[in-house]
């Protein structure tokens, strides 16, 4: 029985790790992101990839993110 739990401790591990990865990823696009530069040419680009990134990591929480806006004005509810 120790075999299996070690493996199962392995997994666990390894989608920890997984986690940890995308995280760090989706943080450093949101770091490098150029929020001052109107003008950036790959705006669109970069926000679809940091929406993308968002969303695997949400998955792989096993969360479903609610975003709504009020006619009050803009807010997000989780």
């Amino acid at each position: 029985m120790a075999g299996s739990q070690d493996m199962f401790d392995a997994i666990v591990m390894a989608d920890e790790s997984r986690k940890m990865k995308v995280l760090e990823s989706l943080i450093g696009m949101i770091q490098k992101f150029p929020y001052d530069d109107p003008t950036y040419d790959k705006l669109h680009e970069d926000l679809d990839k940091i929406r993308g990134k968002f969303k695997q990591f949400c998955s792989l929480l096993n969360v479903q993110p609610d975003f709504k806006i009020s006619a009050e004005g803009s807010g997000l509810s989780f």
